[in-house]
C-alpha cells in the first residue's frame, strides 16, 4: 500500500479511532510511532518495539553495528 492510498482510507475512518495492528490473529499492536525507514517505506509501530535491520531503521537510528537491537521511542509518560 502506498502512503496515498493509506491517507485515503484514514480518511474514510472514524477520525477518533484508536490505530492497531492485527498480529497472529488478533489486534494486538498499538501504532503509536510512524516514521519512514532508511529504504524508503514508512514504518508503523508501537512504543519500545525493537527493530534489528539497518534498512527498517529511520536514517537517525544507530547502525547494526553501533547497536544490536534498536528500539522506536519509549512512550513519554
Amino acid at each position: 500500500m502506498k502512503v496515498k492510498d493509506l491517507i485515503i482510507e484514514l480518511q474514510r475512518m472514524p477520525q477518533e479511532a484508536n490505530v492497531v495492528q492485527l498480529w497472529d490473529g488478533a489486534a494486538r499492536t498499538n501504532i503509536e510511532v510512524v516514521y519512514v525507514a532508511r529504504d524508503g517505506d514508512v514504518v508503523t509501530a508501537d512504543y519500545d518495539m525493537v527493530c534489528y535491520y539497518d534498512r527498517s531503521r529511520p536514517p537517525e537510528a544507530p547502525t547494526e553495528k553501533e547497536m544490536t537491537y534498536w528500539s522506536t521511542p519509549k512512550k513519554i509518560k
